[in-house]
C-alpha cells in the first residue's frame, strides 16, 4: 500500500508532542504566573477597570467580559494568547531588553523574555509548513522551551513542578489522534492571535487618522 502523505513520521511526531507541552506544562505556568500576579477572585474588578476597551477577539471578550455576570473562573480556560496579553499588560512586569512583542536576546533570563519566548515557541510550531518538525528544529524549539519553563520556574518557586513535567512528555508515547488535536488547537490559537494583531493595527490605524484629522482641523483655526 502506498504512504499516504498525511502518515505519522517523526516530524509530525515532533510537531504533535512540542504542541502538547505548549498546550499542557507551559500553559498551566503561565496560569499560575498570573494567579500570582492577579488572584482570581480580583480579576474581574481589575479587569473592566484597566483592559476593558482593549481589542479583546470576541471569544476573549465573551470569556473575560460576558455581557452578563462575570468571569468567575481560576484562569484554567485562558489559552496562551489570553494568558500572554494578559501577563504582558495587566501584571506589570518589567519588559525585556528588546521590549515586549519582539525577539529576546538569547541570554537574557529575565521573566518577560522567557515568557515571550514561549510565545515565540508556540507561534514557531503553528506556523510549521504541515505541522511537521525536523529533529533539528524540534530539538532547539524544545530546548528554548525547557529553559524558559526552569526560569519561571524559579520565579514560581514551585519546586520543579512544570519543569518535571515538560521532561516527562519528552519522552512521552504520542498517539496521532492525540497529536493531531493538540495541533489543531495550537493552530487556532495562532490564528487567534493574528486576529488581535489586525484588530490593534485597525485600532492604531484609526486613532492615527482621527488625530491627523484634529491637526489639519487645528492649523485651519484663527488664533486671536
Amino acid at each position: 500500500m502506498a504512504t499516504s502523505q498525511y502518515s505519522t513520521t517523526s516530524e509530525t511526531t515532533n510537531a504533535g508532542r512540542a504542541s502538547r507541552v505548549l498546550l499542557g506544562p507551559c500553559s498551566v505556568q503561565l496560569r499560575d504566573l498570573l494567579r500570582d500576579h492577579v488572584p482570581p477572585q480580583k480579576f474581574p474588578q481589575i479587569i473592566r477597570q484597566k483592559m476593558a476597551n482593549y481589542k479583546w477577539t470576541k471569544p476573549q471578550r465573551d470569556l473575560i467580559l460576558p455581557s452578563t455576570g462575570q468571569y468567575s473562573g481560576n484562569y484554567s480556560d485562558f489559552d496562551i494568547s489570553l494568558l500572554y496579553t494578559l501577563l504582558r499588560n495587566l501584571c506589570k512586569i518589567p519588559k525585556h531588553k528588546n521590549g515586549w512583542g519582539d525577539d529576546p536576546d538569547p541570554n537574557d533570563m529575565s521573566l518577560a523574555a522567557n515568557i515571550e519566548m514561549i510565545r515565540i515557541c508556540r507561534n514557531r510550531v503553528a506556523h510549521a509548513l504541515d505541522f511537521s518538525l525536523s529533529d533539528l528544529e524540534f530539538n532547539d524549539i524544545w530546548s528554548s522551551i525547557s529553559t524558559a519553563v526552569i526560569e519561571m520556574d524559579k520565579v514560581l518557586k514551585s519546586n520543579h513542578k512544570h519543569e518535571k513535567d515538560v521532561e516527562f512528555l519528552r519522552y512521552e508515547p504520542m498517539d496521532s489522534e492525540i497529536a493531531k488535536h493538540f495541533k489543531e488547537t495550537l493552530r487556532k490559537q495562532y490564528e487567534e492571535d493574528l486576529e488581535i494583531k489586525s484588530l490593534l493595527s485597525e485600532h492604531i490605524k484609526s486613532s492615527d487618522q482621527h488625530i491627523k484629522r484634529s491637526d489639519e482641523k487645528l492649523d485651519g483655526m484663527t488664533y486671536i
